[in-house]
C-alpha cells in the first residue's frame, strides 16, 4: 500500500461566508463543496467532535496543485484558544509560493495581518500571517528545495532514512 499525497487540512472558522470570501480574495481558493450537519448528526459523532446541541457547516476550498482547505463553522461557535506553539497538535498551514516579498506586499495592501516581515532561513524565504479567525498561515518560497522535495524526494528520502536518519528507524 502507498500514500498518494496529503489530501487536505481542516481549520475551524467563526463565519463560513466571510472565510470563503477571505480565502478567495487573498489566495483565489474557490469553494468546491459545502455540507451541513444538524444537531443529531453532530451528536451522533460525539466521539469525534465532543459536542452537543451544535450544528456544523463545512466546505472544501480547492488549492492550486490539488490540495484542499476544509473549513468548519460550528454553531453555536466555540471560543478559540490562543495558538500555543509548544502544545501538542497542529500549529499552522503552509502555502508554497514564489516571491514571498511580492505576496507580502500584495496581501498587506488587501488588509492581511502579518506576524513578521518576510524572513530567510537558508535559501528559503517565509512569512507568517493570520486569517480572519487567527489561524496561522505560512507563505514559503522553498526555491531549489521545492524541486528537491517534490521531484527528488522519492529518491533522496530512502537514502537519508538509511544513512543520516537511520537511528529513527531501528
Amino acid at each position: 500500500m502507498k500514500i498518494k499525497s496529503l489530501s487536505h487540512v481542516g481549520i475551524t472558522v467563526s463565519n463560513f461566508e466571510k472565510a470563503v470570501k477571505w480565502y478567495w480574495e487573498m489566495f483565489k481558493f474557490p469553494l468546491v463543496a459545502e455540507e451541513t450537519m444538524d444537531v443529531k448528526q453532530v451528536e451522533a459523532l460525539y466521539s469525534l467532535y465532543g459536542l452537543k446541541n451544535t450544528k456544523l457547516r463545512l466546505g472544501f476550498l480547492r488549492v492550486p496543485g490539488g490540495g484542499v482547505l476544509e473549513i468548519f463553522e460550528f454553531s453555536p461557535a466555540i471560543p478559540a484558544d490562543k495558538v500555543c506553539w509548544n502544545k501538542i497538535g497542529f500549529t499552522h498551514i503552509t502555502l508554497d509560493v514564489g516571491n514571498v516579498k511580492k505576496w507580502y506586499k500584495r496581501l498587506k495592501e488587501k488588509g492581511a495581518t502579518f506576524l513578521c516581515e518576510p524572513q530567510k532561513t537558508g535559501s528559503n524565504e517565509w512569512v507568517f500571517m493570520k486569517d480572519l479567525d487567527g489561524n496561522l498561515i505560512e507563505l514559503i518560497d522553498l526555491k531549489f528545495n521545492y524541486i528537491a522535495l517534490r521531484y527528488l524526494g522519492a529518491i533522496v528520502a530512502p537514502l537519508l532514512r538509511k544513512l543520516q536518519f537511520g537511528k529513527y528507524y531501528k
